[in-house]
Parts: C-alpha cells; structure tokens; sequence
C-alpha cells in the first residue's frame, strides 16, 4: 500500500488530537455554519467567558468563505473587538499540490499601523514529501518545514528564523512510525533556547475505542509531564473522553450527535489535588450546521 508523505505539524496528530480536542472549559461556545445558493459559507460564532479580571464576558467573530474561482478561495473574519483578517488560497495553480495562501490582518484598534502581520504561505505536497515555507513581512519572520516518509516511518524538521534579530528563534526535529493498530512519534523542540523532548503513543485499541499518552520532559529540568486519555464511542452519534495529567487534573468530555443539523459538546476539569477550591471549569460547545 502506498504512503503519503505527513506534513510536520501532523506528526503525533492522532494522540494530540485525542488529547486536547473536546476539551474546551471555562467558556460557552457556539457555532452556526451555513451556506447559501451562491457558495458563500458564513460560520458565525459567540463565546461567553471569563476575563483576566473575573468578569464575564461574550465576544463573537464572523467567518465567510467564498470560492472566487475553481482553484481561488477567499476567507474573511471579523470579530467584535475589532479584529479583521483576510486570506486568499490558490490551490494546484502553479503546480499539482502546490497551495499558495496570502494572508493578513488589520492593527488592532488602538496600535499604530494598518495591518499587525501579513503573511504569504507556500506549502506543497506529494506522495513522499511535503513541505512548507512562510514570511511574515511586518514580523519579519520565516518558517520552514519539511517532511518525508519512508515505509512506515516519517521524518520532518521545522524552524523558525527572524531576521530582524538575525537569529534561529526556534526549531524542532520530529519523527513517527506508523501501524494500523497504533501510532509512536518523538520530538525535540528548542524555542529560545528551552530544549524539550517529547514522546507520544496512540492505540487503537477497536473501532469504538483509542488509547493515548504523550510524555514531554524539559532537558533544563528534572521533572516531566505525562498526560494519559481514552475515547469511547458508546454509539454512532455519542462518544465520551477523559484524560488525567500528572499535575492531577481530570478531564472529561461528552459528545451527542442531537440531531442531523446539531451536535453538542460537554466538558469538564477537575482538580482533584484541590477538590475544595474552587478551580474546577466546565464548558459547552454547540455547533449547528444546517
């Protein structure tokens, strides 16, 4: 069976998705998405959460995609603070599986300038590499990576360069091996000098059930962090998740499929090193697609 090459940010993607995604506490979100006769696909979304102050409160943006021509996407989003970005992707334009995007977003109000940062992405794929390659003109940044895939296993490198400081900022090394059952990657990142080594495994364990743990230790520390989860599907429109890391902090998710337009998410953390105190979050996500 042949192989296809993994972009970087998607190697150890399995385990990282099983351990982060539904798991949104501490805010209430939902999301509409619907498209009209046109092909314009608006996805308005409304967050209510607490502040940095304690405060509570809702801030929402507005996302519209619109495919300008068969190989030309256009996106733009506005959000209630004052945020506007745009972004513009031509897919298979130069060559096959080549994507070129440009992208930008307005200053936020108050900070001097039009714009905060304006990037053009260039990223191709074929069936044994991949690789992408990004500049920011007003950070002054280029991003690099790339990836390769030989049999079951895949090797990518990433790296960040700033070249107003004329210094590598970060870089990381990556590699995985991949089996029908289950998933081993390893990393090794440096950002600003802070060396990290992490190590993650994923099993899928049956068509209902996944298993997961992603080990990370700081080579300037003694200690490590290990976070442990599993996903159950219990039937075809509800799966639960839970996951528990070594500060003693539990997690749990629960996802109903209500009906064919609407799904909802429940989350929840608990500490349990601090049962009493008052640092338990909850969340609900409510995304309807008509």
């Amino acid at each position: 069976m042949p192989k296809t090459a993994t972009v970087f940010k998607d190697i150890g993607k399995l385990c990282n998705d099983l351990l982060t995604k539904d798991y949104k506490v501490g805010k209430t979100t939902i999301e509409v998405k619907s498209k009209t006769a046109s092909g314009v696909t608006f996805t308005p979304t409304a967050t209510k959460a607490t502040n940095k102050a304690g405060a509570e409160e809702v801030s929402g943006n507005l996302k519209a995609a619109y495919p300008i021509l068969p190989w030309l996407n256009g996106e733009a989003n506005f959000d209630t603070k004052g945020g506007v970005s745009l972004s513009v992707e031509a897919a298979d334009a130069l060559t096959k599986g080549l994507l070129l995007t440009a992208e930008c977003e307005r200053a936020a109000p108050g900070k001097p300038g039009l714009l905060a940062s304006a990037n053009l992405i260039a990223d191709y794929k074929s069936e044994l590499f991949s690789c992408k390659a990004s500049y920011d003109y007003y950070k002054k940044d280029f991003l690099a990576s790339a990836s390769t895939v030989y049999d079951s296993l895949a090797f990518g490198i990433d790296g960040l360069y700033c070249t107003r400081k004329g210094a590598l900022q970060t870089y990381a090394a990556a590699c995985q091996f991949v089996q029908p059952e289950f998933t081993v990657s390893a990393k090794c990142a440096d950002k600003s000098g802070n060396k990290t080594l992490s190590c993650a495994y994923y099993h899928k364990v049956s068509g209902d059930m996944q298993l997961g743990v992603d080990i990370a230790k700081p080579l300037s520390k003694s200690d490590m962090s290990i976070v442990f989860g599993a996903a159950y599907k219990l039937d075809k429109d509800t799966a639960v998740k839970a996951k528990v890391d070594d500060k003693g902090k539990l997690s749990t998710s629960y996802k109903q499929k209500i009906s064919s337009l609407t799904t909802m998410t429940l989350a929840a953390e608990v500490d349990t090193v601090n049962l009493a105190d008052n640092k338990h979050k909850f969340g609900l996500a409510l995304n309807i697609t008509p």
